[in-house]
């Protein structure tokens, strides 16, 4: 059943979904743990395509506007449209931010804020034309309340939801949905 409201020849959802799948394989400075690998994206195709789906995987880094424009082509190129955007970029580093040098400040605010910015900016002008679409941010609830030993990171989630309220202002009359989700750590076992 469409969305209520959203035109129904403009967006016909159907059971289960075709993906543009993208990550960053290669270590980001100042991170500790371990990021994604391209056997983590091709575990995910493999899932992807178990349920009898279709999906684009590319290595892309959300500091590069280039990279994400070419994956945002491609996935039109091969699925022709793209409903729903999830930007879940995002990494985290801890210190006070009193000794933190500017590139792990800079490097958390590319990912986390710029990553998320680029990657709209990509899939938007898509998005209006087709006067339909759903996109999604990942903020955090350190977005909403702050974070002691992890300023910067905090700064950046709570620009995720600044991003968000202003999108969702210019976009919604065109049709297009802007929404955030706020996760936080469980320290339940």
């Amino acid at each position: 059943m469409p969305l209520p409201h959203l035109d129904d020849r403009a967006f016909q959802p159907t059971e289960g979904a075709d993906v543009i799948a993208s990550d960053i394989s290669e270590p980001i400075d100042n991170v500790a743990y371990a990021h994604a690998t391209s056997d983590d994206l091709a575990e995910t195709a493999r899932l992807v395509e178990g349920l009898g789906r279709r999906i684009l995987v590319r290595n892309a880094d959300v500091r590069s506007s280039d990279a994400l424009d070419a994956v945002v082509a491609e996935g039109l190129e091969t699925f022709k449209k793209i409903d729903v955007v999830v930007a879940n970029a995002g990494i985290y580093t801890q210190a006070p931010f009193w000794e933190m040098d500017e590139k792990m400040w800079d490097d958390v605010q590319d990912v986390n804020l710029k990553g998320i910015w680029r990657t709209m900016k990509a899939v938007v002008p898509h998005m209006i034309e087709r006067k339909a679409g759903s996109i999604v941010l990942t903020s955090s609830v350190n977005g909403v309340i702050g974070n002691p030993n992890a300023a910067h990171y905090a700064a950046s989630k709570h620009g995720v939801l600044g991003l968000m309220r202003s999108a969702a202002q210019s976009l919604g009359p065109k049709g297009v949905r802007v929404n955030s989700v706020a996760p936080a750590l469980s320290t339940r076992r």
